[in-house]
C-alpha cells in the first residue's frame, strides 16, 4: 500500500497540505501586476506552496523560471545558474547559441551533454573578475526573451542569500533598478530567514523597500491540519479519529513538514501490524521513528552554534518565554543580559528562534523536544 504522506521534498496535488486562501491571494496579487514576498520559518511548506502557484501560472500559459539560491556559492555561480534557468525555460536548445551569442559579452553560452547524453546549454564566465555588467546581462534576460503576448514569472527561493554573493548592497540596488523597469516579468521572492527578509523589504534604507506584497507564512489552522491527516489516512482506507489527529497536530506543534513526517511514520506503524485503524500506540511509535530519523540532524544543528546560543536554545526548549527576566536567566543558568540579547538576535536572524504571539520559542518543535528531553 502506498504511503499517503510525503516529506523532505516538494509536494503537490492531493499530497500538498492545502493553503488555498493564501495561494488565491498570491495569485491575485501577481495577476494585478505586483511582485510578492513569501517568507516564514523552514519546514512551513513555502516551496511546495509556491510550487503550486507556479503550476497554476504555467497552466494559464505563463512562462515560469525557478531558482533556489541556497546552494549558490558566489556571484559567478549565481550568474551562470540564473542564465541556465532562464534559457531552460525561454529558449530551445536547437539554434539557441546563435540566438544568444549577441546578448553577452561576459557570460558565454556553450553546448554540453547532460547525464542522459542530451544537449543542454551551459554558461561560463569569460572574465576572471565578475562585476555589475555581467549581473545586469543575466537579470535583463527574462524581459529580453519573453515570448510575444506572454508573461514571465521568476521564483527565487532563499532570496535573502543574495546578501552573501560578494557585491553586498550593490546587488540589491542593481537588481531593483532592473526589476522596476521590466514590464513583462513578475517576481516571487521566498525565503526562511524571516528577519533578514523583513529588513530587506521593510527598511526604507534598502533598495527592495516596499517592492513586493508581503505574505508571511504562519502555521495553518489546527482544525485544518487535523482534517488533512484524517483525509490522507482515509485515502488509503485507514481510519484516524479526529481526537487522535488533533493529538498528532499538538505533538509536532502544527508545523507542516512534521505533519507529513509524523503521518508517514504513523502510517508505517499501522501497516506494520496489518491494521486499518490508527491507535495511540501507532502515534507513539511514529514519534519515536521520526525522532530516530532526525536525531543526527538535530544534534548537528545544536552543536553548530556557539555556547551562548546553545544555552539559550536549551532554555527556550524547556520554557518558551515573552521576557528574559533575571529569574529566568538564573533558572536556566544563562549569562549576562547583553550576552543573552546578542544570542537572541543571531538566533532570530537565522530563524532558529521564532517569536509568535509575543512568545520566544524554538522554531523547530522536534529540536525543542530533543533539547528538553520530552521524547
Amino acid at each position: 500500500m502506498r504511503n499517503p504522506f510525503r516529506y523532505g521534498m516538494r509536494v503537490g496535488g492531493n499530497e500538498f497540505f492545502d493553503r488555498s486562501k493564501t495561494m488565491h491571494d498570491i495569485r491575485n496579487t501577481l495577476d494585478g501586476g505586483s511582485n510578492v514576498l513569501v517568507y516564514g520559518p523552514r519546514r512551513y511548506g513555502k516551496s511546495s506552496m509556491v510550487g503550486e502557484v507556479v503550476a497554476s501560472l504555467r497552466a494559464s500559459g505563463a512562462a515560469c523560471i525557478e531558482l533556489s539560491l541556497m546552494d549558490i556559492a558566489s556571484l559567478d555561480d549565481f550568474i551562470a545558474s540564473y542564465a541556465k534557468a532562464v534559457y531552460r525555460e525561454l529558449a530551445p536548445v536547437t539554434g539557441a547559441l546563435k540566438h544568444v551569442a549577441g546578448l553577452f559579452t561576459r557570460v558565454k553560452p556553450a553546448l554540453a551533454l547532460d547525464e542522459e547524453g542530451k544537449p543542454e546549454l551551459t554558461f561560463a564566465i569569460s572574465s576572471s573578475k565578475v562585476g555589475l555588467d555581467a549581473l545586469r546581462d543575466v537579470l535583463e534576460l527574462p524581459e529580453k526573451l519573453c515570448p510575444p503576448h506572454r508573461h514571465v514569472y521568476v521564483a527565487l527561493d532563499e532570496f535573502q542569500e543574495v546578501a552573501e554573493l560578494g557585491l553586498g548592497p550593490q546587488f540589491e540596488r542593481t537588481m531593483r533598478s532592473i526589476v522596476e523597469k521590466q514590464r513583462h516579468v513578475s517576481y516571487i521572492y521566498l525565503g526562511s530567514k524571516t528577519h533578514l527578509l523583513e529588513r530587506m523589504f521593510a527598511s526604507k534604507s534598502r533598495p527592495f523597500y516596499n517592492s513586493a506584497q508581503k505574505f508571511p507564512l504562519e502555521r495553518p489552522p489546527e482544525d485544518e491540519s487535523a482534517a488533512f491527516l484524517v483525509a490522507r489516512f482515509a485515502s488509503v482506507g485507514i481510519a484516524l479519529s479526529t481526537p487522535l489527529a488533533e493529538d498528532m497536530v499538538r505533538r509536532i506543534d502544527n508545523v507542516p513538514y512534521y505533519l507529513q513526517a509524523l503521518g508517514s511514520w504513523t502510517f508505517n506503524a499501522v501497516i506494520g501490524r496489518n491494521a486499518r485503524k490508527v491507535v495511540r500506540d501507532d502515534i507513539d511509535e511514529g514519534m519515536r521513528s521520526l525522532y530516530a530519523a532526525e536525531r543526527i540532524l538535530l544534534e548537528d544543528t545544536f552543536i553548530a552554534h556557539p555556547q551562548s546560543q546553545r544555552l539559550l536554545m536549551r532554555a527556550l526548549a524547556r520554557e518558551p518565554v515573552a521576557v528574559f527576566s533575571e529569574e529566568y536567566r538564573l533558572r536556566h543558568a544563562l549569562t549576562s543580559t547583553s550576552t543573552v540579547n546578542t544570542a537572541l538576535r543571531r538566533l532570530l536572524a537565522e530563524s532558529t528562534v521564532d517569536r509568535s504571539d509575543g512568545i520566544y520559542r524554538l522554531a523547530d518543535p522536534l529540536l525543542a523536544c530533543h533539547l528538553s528531553g520530552r521524547l
